[in-house]
């Protein structure tokens, strides 16, 4: 299952979970095109704890994806926290790489919804 959701306090929500469904990597796409697309600062909860990974043609686009909307991505994004089931260090360096915002990467999604909405309280407070 994929689902997307935008919620009043600016933070972007991607959860992708148990149960699969044949259409999890068509509806990811979709997310992502709605993600690349946004224009005012956000942050974003990726939520991929159990999902299993994309196929290689979905590896190709995502990474595509990423270069494409790279300059959108880090001037509206204020963080990015990325829930899995074990989290690595390699995680968060590839993430880290794709774009200039910071990226926190736990197995806790209180923890990264505390993060990415302390990213935004600090966006909030500027001047």
């Amino acid at each position: 299952m994929v689902r997307f959701e935008e919620t009043g306090d600016g933070l972007v929500h991607l959860l992708l979970c148990p149960p699969h469904a044949d259409t999890d990597e068509a509806d990811y796409f979709r997310a992502l095109g709605l993600i690349g697309m946004l224009d005012k600062p956000y942050a974003m909860v990726v939520d991929i704890a159990g999902h299993s990974h994309l196929s290689r043609e979905g590896e190709i686009r995502q990474a595509a994806w990423a270069k494409e909307t790279r300059a959108q991505v880090s001037r509206f994004c204020q963080a990015l926290a990325l829930v899995r089931e074990h989290p690595n260090p390699r995680s968060q360096q590839s993430f880290a790489r794709l774009w200039s915002i910071p990226v926190h990467v736990t197995s806790d999604r209180d923890d990264a919804i505390a993060f990415a909405l302390s990213h935004l309280l600090k966006e909030n407070a500027r001047p």
